[in-house]
């Protein structure tokens, strides 16, 4: 397929339009840009590990790119929190932090640098990558994200994002932890350096989040009655950062702050090609989240506002978004949750709020950094933690979600794994079925860790109790198939009744189950283990993992794997 570059360029119609917008309703105010843009980026770089002013860049330049090639009309791109998150990770392993404490200046700007480089050399890579899946025309992997998906992941990173600051809300100079458990990790290193805990840092961290998190409530709770948000983020920054300039808080108490922002803009500058293998496996997972996000998003507001977006031009978008950005030294960024409703309810309705934002970061990299200087670091953790409000509260939707589709809300229940096999079971498919049940189990070769068939090295990282067989796609079975889930059945017998793990048969239409029955399946397994539907056997499972974790002895027969 041909694809030319001129036909993906919406700009000059879309802008026109949005022009003709624009002067029809009012500009956002900058009470509203200001805090949207400029300081949840220096924010969320704390969390991407680098110097706070490459978060300003990187709410700059992606902006501008996007307005050009993006079809959401109320999308605003930039800094968010779980790209962040993710980019600190691989930015600690590649450059750890020295274990000599008190560097130089000289040696600081040094390890700076290299984090910069790494931040930036992921954002090449992952835009590359988004631009690869453009070419490939992967935009219609879009419609099989499902909105529980997208909560589970976001409301599981932003208890990352609470951890993970923990350390800056209480003064603590840690080594961030990252690998398997880091969440447990940060909280255990916390709890242990608790006693030499920063009473200032404490002060400033409890006071802001004590005005922070009850405006935030306050513009929600009457968003109709406020002429214009308050801006709580704005209040808190100069109120902090008096308070720090006046009492002389970073001398006198070791406060951190930001220091001094430098202006203009960085020079252009690939990044490290030599870096790309070794990020390569934070770069697809990165790839992956943006544009699973960023697609969500614009679906929503397309949605409620009445048009349609392109999921392959949103590839195009936000890859070329981080890739050209990652020039200027910016990190990994997509779609902003926060930033966009703020927009929205500003009054912007086109691309064109999100370049009028882009002048509000410019004033700030040309004039204003030096009002910064004395900004207390523990106030940006603050609104990184208040700015992950709405993903907090999704976890109240579980109960909703429940009754509405179990299924959705087993996605987000620990134990349980619902597979589908989603072609005819014949001599060809056979052991290709096999080897792809006995990963999804962890009963391969290897014990944690286990190659995914055709596919790299993961690790498994919560252990399977239930697993559900959803033949509501199997639409045919032969012989030669039939057999095979029998004697997979009888093989894996064993492995599963040591490891605990229950199989069970969901929507298995009557042909196959015929074909099934005549292979001898019914004499290996029991009638409690067929459900005509997977929400059956979801209630079913669920039901088992409840008395399995109140008692041990039940567990044992609940989950056994057969007579």
């Amino acid at each position: 397929m041909r694809h030319d570059l001129a036909s993906s360029m919406p700009a000059p119609k879309s802008l026109g339009r949005a022009f003709k917008s624009w002067r029809l309703d009012k500009a956002p105010s900058p009470q509203h840009t200001f805090p949207s843009t400029s300081i949840p980026g220096m924010a969320f770089a704390l969390l991407a590990s680098v110097p706070p002013v490459f978060g300003l860049y990187t709410s700059f330049f992606p902006v501008l790119i996007y307005s050009l090639l993006g079809t959401g009309r109320h999308l605003s791109t930039g800094t968010f929190a779980i790209l962040s998150l993710m980019t600190g990770s691989a930015v600690e392993r590649l450059v750890p932090e020295p274990l000599v404490g008190n560097l130089s200046g000289i040696e600081k700007e040094q390890l700076d640098a290299q984090r910069v480089g790494v931040a930036a050399a992921v954002a090449f890579g992952s835009g590359a990558l988004m631009l690869g899946m453009f070419v490939l025309q992967l935009g219609v992997l879009s419609t099989f994200l499902s909105e529980p998906v997208v909560k589970a992941l976001t409301s599981g990173v932003a208890l990352h994002v609470l951890v993970s600051q923990l350390p800056s809300l209480l003064g603590l100079s840690l080594p961030r932890q990252i690998g398997c458990f880091s969440l447990f990790k940060t909280l255990a290193a916390v709890l242990t350096a608790l006693p030499r805990s920063s009473p200032a840092e404490l002060t400033i961290s409890a006071l802001s989040l004590a005005l922070l998190v009850p405006v935030k409530e306050l513009n929600v709770r009457f968003r109709d009655r406020l002429p214009t948000p308050i801006p709580g983020e704005v209040v808190m920054v100069l109120l902090a950062s008096v308070l720090c300039f006046t009492s002389s808080l970073d001398t006198r108490y070791h406060v951190q702050i930001v220091g001094l922002l430098p202006g203009g803009f960085p020079q252009p500058l690939l990044p490290n090609l030599a870096e790309l293998p070794r990020i390569l496996a934070d770069s697809l997972p990165i790839a992956l989240v943006t544009f699973a996000v960023s697609a969500s998003l614009a679906s929503i507001y397309a949605d409620k506002y009445s048009y349609t977006i392109d999921s392959n031009q949103e590839l195009l978008a936000h890859g070329a978004s981080n890739l050209i950005s990652s020039l200027f030294s910016c990190f990994p960024n997509s779609a902003t949750l926060a930033t966009t409703s703020l927009l929205v309810d500003a009054g912007g309705k086109t691309q064109l709020a999100g370049l009028f934002s882009c002048i509000v970061v410019l004033s700030v990299l040309l004039w204003l950094g030096p009002f910064f200087y004395y900004l207390p670091k523990a106030v940006l953790a603050c609104i990184n933690i208040s700015s992950m409000r709405q993903m907090f509260f999704q976890m109240q939707e579980l109960p909703q979600l429940w009754h509405i589709s179990r299924v959705d809300f087993l996605l987000q229940v620990p134990g349980l794994c619902i597979l589908s096999y989603p072609t005819p079971l014949y001599f060809g498919t056979r052991g290709q079925f096999r080897r792809n049940l006995e990963w999804h189990l962890g009963l391969g070769e290897g014990e944690k860790e286990t190659s995914k068939p055709d596919g790299p090295t993961v690790a498994v990282a919560e252990p399977v109790r239930v697993v559900i067989l959803d033949f509501s796609g199997v639409t045919f079975a032969d012989a030669a198939g039939a057999r095979e889930v029998v004697q997979v059945r009888e093989r894996l017998a064993s492995r599963c009744r040591d490891a605990r793990i229950r199989l069970l048969l969901a929507q298995c239409n009557a042909s196959v189950l015929g074909t099934l029955t005549r292979a001898g399946l019914l004499d290996r397994v029991t009638p409690d283990q067929l459900f005509v539907s997977v929400q059956d056997a979801a209630a079913y499972a669920l039901g088992s993992l409840v008395r399995g974790s109140s008692t041990r002895s039940e567990s044992r027969e609940a989950l056994g794997c057969g007579k």
